[in-house]
């Protein structure tokens, strides 16, 4: 799948169609953002095909909240004013900018979904062609994605509210992978802008498991002791049958059993 020529759009001409193959894919997030340069927004399109495209929508229908519900518990995090690890709360800053954007690159994925095929061909040989994307969008909107804090960023205090985010988050995040490689995996999948869009979610949100882990190592109390209830883990609804991990299920608090403070602002 790669963005359609416009030309091409333009006549319907199948002889053009070699181009498809030739052009080079770049990435959803948009490697080639340049500074200050003018927007060239461009459609994505692959074959149509109604389970290809049913597996866009599943996958949006997870996703999508999923990334609201990690904004959500960011926002919660950044409002406690026991939230003190400088690494963590720049990390809660850097989830909600880069996946507010990313929600909405899911809401144009569906928009363009629900378009109706373009028919390319002439004569007998015709092709349906389904709009899956738009390219550029970031360009557009002159975004540049927020940097994940380093290992070597995670120095400073940590709080037991500090743990209680980043297991939490962690275990959001886990999820998060699973969706991501489940549908790499699903043959039916076939939308390259989503497959691009994964491989970012799966770098980005395994280095800041990686980060959480390391600030939560470095808590000078009972790691293990630290409660968080699954009631805190938002955006896990939409997952299509699969059930909250194991994990969250085992930090449920027990009856009185101490937690750290939290606020909840919704």
């Amino acid at each position: 799948m790669r963005p359609l020529p416009k030309m091409l759009a333009a006549l319907g001409l199948l002889a053009p169609l070699g181009l498809l193959a030739a052009l080079p894919a770049r990435a959803a997030i948009e490697e080639g953002y340049v500074p200050g340069g003018a927007p060239v927004l461009s459609t994505w399109y692959g074959r149509a095909d109604e389970a290809a495209r049913q597996a866009d929508r599943d996958y949006i229908r997870g996703m999508r909240p999923h990334h609201a519900g990690a904004l959500t518990m960011a926002r919660d995090y950044l409002a406690d004013p026991e939230a003190r690890s400088p690494a963590l709360r720049r990390l809660a800053e850097a989830i909600i900018r880069n996946q507010s954007f990313e929600i909405g690159l899911l809401d144009d994925v569906a928009r363009n979904l629900d378009q109706p095929p373009l028919v390319l061909g002439v004569g007998a040989f015709r092709m349906a062609l389904q709009p899956m994307a738009t390219e550029g969008v970031a360009q557009r909107q002159g975004f540049m994605r927020s940097p994940i804090p380093g290992v070597l960023d995670a120095a400073g205090p940590v709080t037991a509210r500090d743990v209680q985010f980043a297991k939490g988050m962690t275990i959001h995040h886990q999820a998060a992978l699973d969706m991501a490689r489940a549908y790499q995996t699903n043959p039916a999948a076939r939308n390259g802008f989503l497959a691009l869009m994964n491989v970012d979610i799966v770098t980005d949100q395994s280095q800041e498991i990686a980060l959480m882990r390391t600030v939560t190592a470095a808590y000078r109390g009972d790691a293990a002791a630290v409660q968080v209830d699954p009631s805190m883990i938002h955006g896990m609804e939409g997952m299509h049958g699969m059930a909250v991990p194991a994990e969250a299920k085992r930090e449920k608090m027990k009856p009185g059993a101490a937690a750290p403070h939290a606020h909840h602002h919704h």
